[in-house]
């Protein structure tokens, strides 16, 4: 057994994570590594401690006693290194913007456009946490979350950023391989029957969803799947030319018009759900309302780039 003085920093956030989640894929795509990965840290750190932290189950897992004592002892412990950080460096809370967010919208959506907010407001600091679970707001200690849902989230203020709209997307690669040189406007749902389908366990109807609106029903029983633990997954596994994903078009709408993936389908299928801001707290807060506004900003403009796109596929295909 390693000394415990050789416990690694990441581990402790790993494991605060996974025991936040219950769930090791979570707590992976949240710290940006595999489920494997996580095991394997939480598998090391057990054996240092020589205690179990998690009681494993399926896909979920769940503090054992020891493990609850353990982490909620490693939770403060981190809260305080990052207050002494920030105590530090002259930061203060009220320049400070927590937010959780959903890790796929994060990793597709956010990320890529943050580093604009940063630049026109270098003086706010960002704190994101990437999470599934919807936060009881009295007591956590976020100033806002982006959460995926209908508007409804136990009667809090929410505002649309954009709405769910599924497309299946697969590399150019790919297509060209299986399809040859055929227009895309030649292209037709009941084609998906000669690709591998990749599907994710966080996003179990879609698939179904998509083919069902688009009247081919009948391919998922006459075509080859692969299944992902998460939609970041089986994004990136239709990047790498395994198949094709059914994707939010707005995730992958960078990598379509840089020619990396192909959106071949003229059939537009909006859905009622989307993702939304939401908050508890006064927005009167300088660092919120401009977030806010920033957010919101760039929210419209990914819905008019998606709706001139979806306008041309279905000029392209008349």
């Amino acid at each position: 057994m390693r000394l415990l003085s050789q416990v690694n920093l990441n581990s402790l956030k790993i494991v605060e994570s996974a025991a936040r989640h219950g769930n090791f894929t979570r707590a992976g795509e949240e710290q940006f590594i595999t489920a494997s990965a996580v095991s394997q840290r939480v598998k090391s750190l057990e054996d240092q401690l020589r205690f179990k932290i998690f009681q494993r189950g399926g896909n979920a897992v769940s503090l054992t006693p020891e493990g609850e004592t353990y982490v909620s002892r490693v939770r403060e412990a981190l809260e305080r290194i990052v207050a002494a950080s920030m105590e530090a460096t002259g930061q203060s809370q009220e320049h400070v913007l927590k937010i959780s967010v959903l890790p796929t919208f994060a990793a597709r959506w956010l990320f890529p456009r943050l580093p604009l907010f940063q630049q026109q407001h270098p003086d706010i600091v960002m704190r994101v946490s990437t999470s599934y679970a919807t936060h009881e707001f009295t007591t956590s200690d976020f100033d806002l979350e982006i959460r995926y849902g209908d508007g409804h989230f136990n009667g809090l203020p929410s505002d649309l950023l954009f709405r769910e709209d599924l497309t299946p997307v697969c590399s150019r690669k790919l297509f060209h391989e299986v399809l040859g040189d055929r227009p895309l406007s030649k292209v037709t749902p009941d084609d998906l029957r000669y690709f591998t389908l990749l599907h994710s366990d966080t996003c179990t109807q879609n698939w179904q969803s998509w083919l069902g609106f688009a009247g081919a029903s009948f391919v998922l029983s006459e075509t080859k799947s692969i299944y992902f633990d998460s939609c970041m997954m089986s994004y990136e596994a239709a990047n790498a030319g395994m198949g094709f994903a059914v994707a939010n078009r707005a995730y992958m709408a960078s990598d379509i018009r840089a020619e990396k993936l192909v959106a071949p389908f003229a059939v537009h299928h909006p859905n009622t759900a989307g993702w939304y801001f939401v908050s508890h707290k006064s927005l009167a807060a300088r660092k919120m309302l401009l977030f806010k506004q920033w957010v919101m900003a760039e929210a419209a403009m990914t819905q008019r780039q998606l709706d001139n796109e979806v306008a041309g596929l279905a000029l392209e295909a008349v």
